[in-house]
């Protein structure tokens, strides 16, 4: 499975995303492996593979001085866990839908208007969705840490820019 590791590496995320996809595809029709241990075989031919390579959790400590191809990096390998783990599409999408309200809010901003209470909403929001949902932790672990370490209302757009990519390589990979 090294082939996933040179296809992130190359960052042909396309290419790797439908490898994965077919892998994970594979996973899921195999009546051998029982219900409960899908994730983990999944883990432990995909994912981990990835993380040792980029660590999403390490990397997100440090999310604002990442590049744009890193924070793609990083996208990636969270969608991947997410679908590994089932999250569905709704979940990832009802995160987006608010931070698409406070992008827009940003990108309209007239002096003296603050999104702080909108980014801390998504913020108590995102735990209420993961007390709920535990598969999606990847994000909800990469995604607050980002948002607490905000530091002007300008720096939202790369969480936004994350958070469409999630969203995008989770269909891609064939989440649900």
């Amino acid at each position: 499975m090294s082939e996933f590791v040179e296809l992130f590496e190359k960052g042909d995320f396309v290419e790797l995303g439908l490898e994965i996809y077919n892998e994970f595809k594979r996973i899921d029709k195999d009546k051998r492996i029982p219900r409960n241990k899908k994730y983990e075989t999944k883990y432990n031919t995909v994912i981990k593979k990835l993380t040792e390579k980029y660590d999403p959790v390490r990397k997100s400590e440090d999310f604002f001085k990442l590049n744009d191809w890193d924070i793609n990096k990083l996208s990636f390998i969270i969608a991947t866990d997410s679908v590994a783990r089932s999250l569905k599409t709704s979940q990832i999408r009802r995160i987006l839908n608010m931070s698409t309200a406070i992008y827009r809010k940003i990108k309209e901003q007239k002096s003296g208007q603050s999104v702080t209470r909108e980014i801390t909403k998504l913020s108590y929001t995102l735990a209420y969705t993961l007390g709920r949902h535990k598969e999606l932790e990847p994000l909800a672990r990469v995604l607050n840490k980002a948002v607490s370490k905000l530091n002007d209302e300008k720096d939202y757009v790369k969480v936004h820019d994350f958070l469409q990519a999630v969203v995008a390589y989770h269909k891609l990979l064939g989440g649900d």
